[in-house]
């Protein structure tokens, strides 16, 4: 019997929280999508905990922040505690605002996020979920690729034919093992055994990182009454050993009453820190952990994989309608490695502070942070989250290709504040936009300058808005209220008129307004036409308890 074939425009591979949030930014685009997952049932396990500010930006533009907000939990700080027991530094997570609309970090319940990303995708009539299947084999042409599924529950099997593939299922992709690509770097020799641990009262507020050279440890509160706490596994030791009933009390006695909680979950892991060789193969792309493994110090695993989403799904969306040349996609790598490296190279550095296992270099580390951190500037270097590297494109889909310099605008994460409409009422600025480009123009531009930069937004399909002051009037149509002075400043700090946002909220170019066609011919010879979305989608997610 000939298998049958099931064709759509883009297929993803693995419906974990990169997959799924990539599938609701394509959905919203109206894009063709299947999504495969291995598995029957949805993954409840607590693995990632951890949610940064530009993750729910992200969240935000496929209309599910608010109710994936809701149920997470802002951490006031991180206490970094060492050898002899005393704090030598505080990260001020809950106080950090890097002007992207959201707390710097904050904790979730990851099979709750699965839920809510799944429950989005019912939203959108052009995106198709099929569980319990197993991709075996893929082959491509110049028109597309043809993948070999085998259903888990009776073997049997069937083929998907797509113009493009993206490898979501994980660090240990099928994909990419079967596109023979591999993965550089290194993984460490310790382990943690990571604890998720269910409380019958709200835990403590205030996180909390052990860096005790003998057994490092991390404290977290999550979202409602979960508590994780991670016990790194010395080399003496099995990883086997040290999910045992007795070895689990005795690891999460110091902190809670062991009698009293419920143990979600206990599993081990392995820090890794690899990239893979190349990000594509043909019209296979590799997102998420499929692309790169980082430690989980600073949180940003998951993170960096949904930046690979809301990168490639705008260009697969603008090449699919027509209105982008294929070379687009060759940006997707160029645009997210650089910025995945660095904070793989961040997340060591940051491990290598913390997680030392001399004695007497833990000593030393906690005299001298300690001493560092009463100059003003190390301490702001430091509560801040300053080491943390900043969202930005250094090449690729840009005006000029790349920044020009270090201060350029250009590749830059554009800021959200809260802005206001004609009713007044304060929304934050993304809300505004929509999906898709967005054109921005200063106030005090001439009339003749704004009307030539709706021209430009119209022929991207793109929202244009027209900043004014907080005034006694409201807003008028097609203008927003600069509530807090924000945009007003980032205009007059890069002396721009007119700026253009990609659909992932980076800046493609900002000029004055005497130089818009520049920018127009800039953008003209890379997007032809409108990027079309569908129709905002209700948020999603709000039954969910």
């Amino acid at each position: 019997m000939t298998p049958s074939v099931q064709e759509t425009d883009v297929l993803i591979v693995g419906c974990g929280p990169v997959g799924a949030l990539t599938a609701n930014l394509l959905g919203q685009y109206g894009v063709r999508t299947l999504v495969l997952e291995r598995s029957l049932t949805q993954h409840n396990q607590p693995r990632a905990i951890t949610c940064d500010d530009e993750a729910l930006r992200i969240y935000q533009s496929v209309g599910l922040a608010d109710v994936l907000d809701a149920h997470m939990y802002t951490c006031p700080e991180v206490e970094l505690v060492g050898a002899t027991g005393e704090v030598f530094a505080r990260l001020g997570v809950g106080s950090t605002d890097f002007g992207f609309g959201y707390p710097a970090l904050r904790f979730f319940s990851q099979p709750f996020v699965e839920r809510v990303l799944r429950e989005g995708l019912a939203r959108f009539a052009s995106v198709t979920l099929r569980l319990g299947q197993q991709v075996e084999a893929y082959t491509q042409d110049e028109n597309g690729a043809s993948v070999t599924v085998r259903d888990v529950r009776d073997g049997s099997e069937s083929t998907v034919r797509a113009r493009y593939v993206l490898a979501c299922d994980g660090g240990r992709s099928t994909l990419r093992q079967l596109a023979g690509i591999d993965m550089v770097g290194s993984t460490y020799d310790e382990g943690m055994v990571a604890i998720s641990l269910l409380l019958p009262h709200e835990p403590p507020a205030v996180s909390r990182m052990v860096c005790d050279p003998y057994r490092h440890v991390f404290v977290a509160r999550c979202a409602g009454n979960e508590l994780r706490v991670e016990v790194m596994i010395r080399e003496d030791e099995k990883p086997e050993d040290m999910v045992q009933p007795e070895r689990v009390r005795a690891f999460i006695a110091p902190y809670v009453d062991p009698d009293t909680v419920t143990i979600l979950r206990a599993a081990t892991y392995v820090f890794n820190r690899r990239v893979a060789a190349r990000w594509r193969d043909g019209r296979l792309f590799l997102l998420g952990d499929a692309a790169h493994l980082m430690p989980p110090v600073l949180g940003q695993g998951l993170c960096s994989g949904l930046r690979d989403g809301a990168n490639i799904a705008w260009k697969l969306a603008a090449v699919l309608q027509g209105h982008a040349e294929p070379s687009l996609l060759d940006s997707y790598e160029e645009e997210r490695r650089p910025h995945a490296e660095a904070m793989l190279e961040a997340s060591v550095n940051m491990g290598r502070l913390v997680l030392t296992g001399s004695r007497p270099v833990a000593f030393m580390r906690d005299r001298l942070v300690r001493a560092l951190d009463r100059i003003p500037r190390v301490h702001r270097f430091i509560r801040d989250l300053e080491f943390k590297p900043r969202p930005v494109i250094l090449r690729g889909f840009l005006m000029g290709g790349g920044r020009s310099h270090r201060l350029s605008p250009e590749g830059t994460y554009f800021p959200q504040p809260r802005v206001a409409l004609t009713d007044g009422a304060p929304v934050l600025l993304d809300d505004v936009l929509g999906p898709g480009f967005a054109v921005i123009v200063r106030h005090g531009v001439p009339d003749a300058s704004a009307r030539a930069a709706q021209v430009l937004a119209d022929s991207l399909g793109a929202t244009c808005v027209r900043l004014v002051p907080p005034r006694k009037t409201p807003a008028q149509a097609g203008e927003v209220t600069d509530l807090g002075g924000t945009l007003a400043t980032w205009f007059h700090q890069h002396d721009v008129d007119i700026a253009v946002l990609r659909p992932d909220r980076y800046l493609f170019g900002a000029v004055r307004s005497s130089h818009l066609s520049w920018l127009s011919v800039a953008l003209r010879q890379r997007i032809q036409g409108p990027l079309r979305s569908t129709t905002p989608p209700a948020r999603a997610g709000a039954s969910v308890g």
